[in-house]
């Protein structure tokens, strides 16, 4: 069986790529962005040389995460995250932060000024380069590599914006400041030095940092309720904006604004979908809010939160479907108590779904204690794993899944309730796992793979999978071949339609229960086995 396994991997690694040729004929030239290992075989450790970065190589079929090359009249194996079918050098024009991932949230050091690069790819406004003459490889804003204007004051380059609020600089490097400009400024912006414009704003001339100034800027109104997250990967967030209040813009990533609270010292990205105005109002003139429909038949149910505010949830079938079932995910996040899994079963939700562990060694504080307040309600109960991740080593995954059934396997003696519902991956970027644009593209499907059948090796026979909308159709929906074909599909989508077929749809991340504080995340199922 783990032969199978393995040919089935390495049969979908040669398809993805578009290079699987055998190795007497060459598949063309391609790169080492970065500084290589040549290999004596395709698995091993010992190798012949290390190959600088930026040489071409003769390209053979791929074995593995290898491929076959032949460089320098020697012939081995580098690894393919190494090589890029295309290679560009540039240079680095204005001092960068080298971020460990292009959701730029930690970064390994700090670029000089015309440093030279290659660059392999890019994301999320960034490119992935090496940094040539070190082994320092990372992601750099695309803006870094534009070459700045003449700083003089004899003309503007162009009309900028404060998009967030801003202090006017002495200097290009220094501390002291002249005073605040508000968000919303419009200043005439000369040449960048360092990481700050030289503007002009109010007949003062002073600098303000390039990140706080925008070329074209937005003002929108948020019309639901919102989570104001650290980061466009919406993993944390610091605050909850209200309906009908005001932001600048700046950017968008992965479905989300990157904005300014106008009057708030609050910056952070927010769902799209949460600037569309509802088409509707309720009896009592309050806005409603209409959730996110599927692509299929639709029905609606009212309800009323708090005795006042109406509040219309509509809710589809899939095709496989005639009913659907309510459901919320949670974690320690969620400060909830008997009673308020017992308010979820009286609202007519059905299903929970809780956090219960995350890498190799982390376990939710409240799993099990939820997972018995839950039981308790009567409420059907799921639970799910966060990737802690991003290496292709199955160990790795292989050790998250063990830690995974090892915690669910205590239910019983923790709880007196024996763990009877699905377990669910949540694949997705966080902080701290590594997950890049990359990963998703050359390795999720595999790595998910590793987790998921070692679930079912273990004996854990309800498995699922949890993942963004965007991922899942770009990256897994064609390529489900690698885990058990019986696994159940929960995407996140926040939108007013979720526009494919899954098992359970979590349409919003700022659903309300009266009686629970705070907001959650709200989930239909179209599968009665939920």
């Amino acid at each position: 069986m783990r032969r199978f396994v393995f040919w089935v991997v390495a049969g979908f690694v040669l398809f993805s790529l578009g290079h699987t040729k055998t190795a007497s004929a060459a598949s063309g030239t391609m790169y080492t962005w970065t500084p290589s290992k040549l290999y004596k075989s395709s698995t091993g450790t010992a190798y012949y040389k290390k190959i600088n970065s930026g040489t071409a190589v003769a390209a053979y079929g791929k074995s593995n995460s290898r491929y076959k090359v032949k460089v320098g009249g020697k012939t081995g194996y580098i690894q393919a995250y190494n090589l890029t079918a295309a290679l560009t050098k540039k240079t680095v024009y204005l001092s960068s932060k080298l971020y460990t991932t292009s959701s730029h949230t930690k970064y390994t050091s700090v670029i000089a000024v015309n440093q030279k690069v290659y660059v392999k790819e890019s994301a999320n406004g960034m490119y992935h380069v090496h940094v040539i003459g070190t082994n320092k490889n990372g992601w750099i804003y695309k803006s870094h590599f534009t070459k700045p204007s003449a700083t003089s004051n004899s003309g503007t380059t162009s009309q900028m914006y404060t998009w967030t609020p801003s202090k006017l600089y002495k200097s290009s490097t220094g501390t002291a400041y002249y005073k605040k400009i508000n968000s919303g400024t419009a200043v005439a912006a000369y040449g960048k030095s360092n990481s700050r414009y030289k503007v002009k704003v109010g007949g003062k001339t002073g600098y303000i940092q390039a990140y706080n100034l925008t070329a074209a800027l937005t003002k929108k109104t948020v019309y639901l309720s919102s989570k104001l997250y650290t980061t466009s990967s919406h993993t944390k967030y610091t605050s909850v904006i209200a309906v009908n209040q005001k932001v600048y813009v700046k950017e968008s990533a992965n479905g989300m604004y990157h904005v300014h609270v106008i009057g708030t010292n609050k910056n952070g990205w927010i769902y799209k979908s949460h600037f569309t105005k509802p088409s509707a109002t309720s009896n009592s003139g309050t806005t409603s809010q209409t959730q996110p429909l599927s692509s299929e038949t639709t029905s609606t149910q009212t309800t009323t939160t708090g005795g006042t505010t109406s509040e219309t949830q509509t809710v589809s079938t899939s095709s496989t479907s005639s009913a659907t079932l309510k459901g919320l995910d949670v974690s320690h996040y969620q400060s909830l108590t008997q009673s308020s899994f017992n308010k979820m079963k009286s609202e007519g939700y059905s299903f929970v779904i809780i956090k219960a562990t995350e890498g190799t060694t982390y376990t939710d504080p409240e799993f099990y204690t939820y997972y018995k307040y839950a039981r308790n309600a009567g409420l059907s109960v799921h639970a799910y794993h966060m990737i802690g991740n991003s290496t292709t080593t199955a160990s790795q995954h292989i050790a998250e899944a063990k830690h995974f059934y090892n915690v669910l396997s205590q239910t019983k003696a923790k709880t007196g309730y024996v763990f009877t519902g699905y377990a669910f991956e949540d694949v997705e970027e966080t902080t701290s796992n590594g997950i890049t644009a990359t990963w998703w593209k050359n390795s999720a499907p595999v790595c998910i793979g590793y987790f998921l059948n070692e679930m079912k090796t273990l004996g854990q026979t309800k498995v699922g999978l949890y993942a963004d909308y965007y991922d899942w159709t770009t990256y897994l929906e064609n390529n489900t071949g690698f885990w058990p074909s019986d696994t159940k599909i929960w995407l996140a989508r926040y939108n007013v339609t979720l526009g494919t077929e899954a098992d359970v749809w979590q349409y919003t991340s700022t659903g309300t229960i009266d009686g629970i504080d705070g907001y959650v995340d709200l989930d239909i199922s179209y599968d009665s086995d939920f």
